[in-house]
């Protein structure tokens, strides 16, 4: 039996500049539209249908409808019109408002803001969702939806300073100077040595995460368009002795991908071998020591 569709309502905010005496410059409020409203469709073609569209091919199970701006800075209304199929029935378990909504605004609030490098957990309500989700399809969602996001930007800075995505009185989403620049980042002529695990890596994509020592944190990285012979091997190998529950350190020939400021985006990898015995601490071998 084919069920109601359900309709989820968000606010989508330009402040400051222009936008705070109610107008907008027409041409960079038009592109900042465009880019959100197809990164928007992207992420929820996704989320509702398991697939990782292109331009022009997508589902009519998810539909992103705006209605005129409102005064208030400017506000404009975004309604999501989701369809029931067999991909978000298995993901959410059944099919009511009160698990849809929830599924939707975790889906964009992590995808958007992993785009835009800023910290986000998913809401604990969500995450027995996510963890029915591909992560390595999130990552590339997150990748797909990199350049009409930069276009999401073009209004700030121009005509307004901020852009906000908000659900209910939530902010899912907020575009700044700072994740406009994050966006911007441009790739570093310099090559360093760094000694690092890899935490995830996909060998279709080039794709992949590792923990970087300097950052105390995980961050992005792919391989260069021709790396070194023997390079995807020793990645792989990084990322089954660290999830064995061993060290996992690998030397990495990397490029830095970072903002005008310095802050990483990711990292470039054009070579990666095992530390030779000669360079480990104490006699330890690094990639296969336990942690």
């Amino acid at each position: 039996m084919k069920r109601d569709p359900i309709l989820i309502s968000y606010k989508l905010k330009f402040e400051g500049g222009d936008a705070d005496r109610h107008q907008l410059e027409a041409y960079p409020a038009a592109q900042s539209l465009e880019g959100i409203i197809w990164a928007l469709s992207i992420t929820l073609n996704y989320g509702v249908t398991g697939k990782i569209r292109q331009r022009g091919d997508l589902s009519r199970a998810c539909k992103v409808y705006i209605s005129p701006p409102r005064r208030g800075s400017v506000l404009y209304e975004l309604n999501i019109l989701v369809q029931d199929n067999a991909f978000i029935s298995l993901i959410l378990g059944g099919w009511a408002v009160n698990t849809a909504t929830p599924y939707i605004n975790a889906l964009i609030g992590h995808v958007f803001n992993s785009a835009l490098g800023v910290a986000h957990e998913v809401p604990v309500r969500a995450r027995k969702y996510f963890r029915k989700l591909n992560e390595d399809d999130l990552q590339k969602v997150v990748h797909r939806i990199e350049p009409p996001l930069t276009r999401g930007h073009a209004a700030i800075g121009k005509t307004a300073t901020t852009v906000s995505l908000r659900a209910k009185s939530t902010d899912l989403v907020v575009m700044d100077t700072e994740t406009k620049s994050y966006l911007e980042a441009r790739l570093k002529d310099e090559f360093y040595y760094l000694d690092a695990n890899v935490t995830s890596f996909n060998i279709l994509t080039g794709n992949g995460r590792l923990y970087h020592p300097d950052e105390d944190s995980t961050v992005a990285f792919s391989l260069s368009p021709d790396p070194f012979a023997g390079t995807k091997n020793i990645l792989i190998e990084s990322m089954k002795q660290y999830s064995a529950g061993r060290c996992g350190i690998v030397r990495m020939t990397t490029q830095r991908v970072e903002t005008k400021e310095g802050r990483l985006k990711k990292l470039i990898v054009a070579s990666a071998e095992e530390i030779p015995q000669s360079d480990w601490e104490d006699g330890v071998d690094p990639l296969r020591s336990t942690r």
